[in-house]
């Protein structure tokens, strides 16, 4: 089986909030979206929008979960600064992906401070439920969502968020990409009309590989782009956390199931030696 690797950019034109932890009243988002949230969203609009090919019915979401798991994989996506929007003096050298990166100086996302990062891209959404008998705000419902807003307070440009995608032969060959997936619908709060984001560029990169599964070369004292199970083989740099999703098998039980907990290192922990890494089925990567 080969693998083709293409290097995707979307345009966001809504909030996009991918569900992190909850410190207080405050919905926490990451700072990037997870391969398995790229597997949801793609999954939910190929259902919708009436995806079908052999073995798979029309209208079924586990079938076409499934489908999408073995013929698709997917790297993480973090925000993309395209200096050559916003301005013909820069070239493409200065535009940049803010990928996180446990630093000397500690975490970055690309050559931004974590505080800078949150000036320019992040803000938060306030709200409440209402007490039908007093119409006021009902105790104990107060509660903020942050979020990675659709335009940047640095030039009011609008967020891009750019990363990997690999098809195999089959995915190549029946998935059009531009034409079932040009809008995708991705994290949370998506009945607030959160998460929607649309294709800008879809360019391949390098030629077909021939794996089970896509594996990419990762230098030492370079950065993991994902959530990486933790190993004993190779002394790592970073911060560790137990990596959580939600499994939907119908539309309307969204989320109702949750997956076994894996130990992690984050994205932009560092690696002490080269490694090489498989994208998991499950969105995160091992090391080989």
């Amino acid at each position: 089986m080969s693998w083709q690797k293409f290097r995707v950019i979307y345009e966001l034109h809504s909030p996009l909030h991918i569900g992190y932890h909850k410190v207080g009243n405050v919905q926490r988002t990451r700072y990037y979206i997870p391969a398995r949230n790229l597997w949801g969203a793609v999954t939910e609009a190929l259902t919708r929008r009436g995806f079908s090919t052999h073995g798979v019915s029309s209208g079924d979401y586990q079938q076409v979960g499934e489908w999408v798991k073995t013929h698709c994989a997917f790297g993480y996506w973090f925000v993309y600064e395209n200096s050559q929007k916003n301005s013909q003096k820069n070239s493409q050298e200065n535009s940049q992906l803010l990928t996180p990166c446990y630093c000397g100086d500690g975490l970055k996302y690309g050559n931004l401070s974590v505080t800078e990062f949150e000036r320019r891209y992040l803000d938060s959404h306030l709200t409440t439920a209402l007490d039908s008998k007093t119409n006021s705000a009902q105790h104990g419902s107060l509660h903020e969502v942050e979020f990675i807003a659709p335009y940047s307070r640095q030039n009011g440009a609008r967020t891009q968020v750019s990363g990997l995608v690999f098809l195999d032969d089959e995915a190549k060959k029946i998935l059009n990409w531009e034409y079932w997936l040009s809008n995708l619908q991705v994290g949370g709060e998506r009945r607030y009309g959160f998460g929607t984001i649309r294709l800008i560029e879809m360019e391949p990169e390098d030629d077909p590989i021939t794996c089970t599964r896509p594996c990419q070369s990762v230098s030492k004292n370079t950065s993991f782009l994902a959530h990486v199970s933790v190993t004993t083989n190779v002394q790592i740099r970073g911060q560790i956390e137990p990596l959580v999703g939600r499994v939907t098998s119908q539309s309307h039980a969204f989320g109702s199931s949750l997956t076994s907990a894996i130990v992690c290192w984050t994205p932009g922990s560092i690696p002490m030696d080269d490694v090489q890494v498989q994208f998991k089925q499950e969105g995160y990567w091992v090391v080989l």
